[in-house]
């Protein structure tokens, strides 16, 4: 039976921020980014989530991919954490950057998303004619804010864990022991606890 072993404060807050900040990554991504509306009328705003454009998909993948990131970095073998742990950061510090990116230039990003929606629902001619007179107003929406901050934690994460890599290099299973390593040690223990006395 394995001991429960309480997490050093590294890994724990390493885990909570990264997988946090991937679950905001990922869930901002599938919510709304954008609302896109004829003049500045409220009423007949349509919302755009991020993965109706190329840039809410790669930030959905880079979500996913953190959050199964930092699940792996307790189970590869030791010498591949360190990657694991770089790989965290640049995934959070890449879903940041797109994620400011679309705050930044979010009209660009996703005008011809929202007023291709804004013509299936009100009809292409009149949305035409309304452009051409008010114009189309565009405001981020909630999904895009947790995606931004969700790159940002992932991202501290990553440098947590980075930091939790090392630290567990230099002291092996001093601190976190390796699930394998407990697992076999365990057994061991067990089995010469069952030996008989000679």
């Amino acid at each position: 039976m394995l001991a429960v072993v309480k997490p050093s404060p590294l890994r724990l807050w390493g885990f909570l921020l990264t997988v946090v900040g991937g679950a905001l990554i990922a869930f901002g991504s599938i919510g709304n980014w954008a609302a896109i509306s004829l003049g500045n009328s409220v009423e007949n705003a349509v919302p755009t989530k991020g993965i109706d454009v190329w840039q809410g998909i790669t930030t959905l993948i880079l979500g996913v991919l953190i959050v199964i990131g930092i699940l792996a970095l307790r189970f590869v073998r030791p010498e591949r954490r360190n990657a694991i742990a770089v790989a965290i950061v640049v995934a959070g510090s890449i879903a940041v950057a797109l994620g400011v990116w679309a705050l930044l230039a979010l009209d660009s990003v996703v005008h011809d998303v929202g007023v291709d929606e804004l013509a299936r629902v009100y009809g292409r001619q009149e949305v035409l004619k309304t452009m051409s007179e008010q114009g189309v107003a565009v405001k981020a929406q909630t999904g895009l804010w947790m995606t931004v901050a969700g790159g940002v934690l992932a991202t501290v994460g990553g440098f947590v864990d980075l930091a939790w890599v090392r630290h567990k290099r230099d002291a092996g299973d001093a601190i976190d022991p390796d699930t394998l390593t407990a697992s076999a040690a365990e057994t061991s223990s067990d089995a010469e606890d069952g030996a008989p006395d000679i």
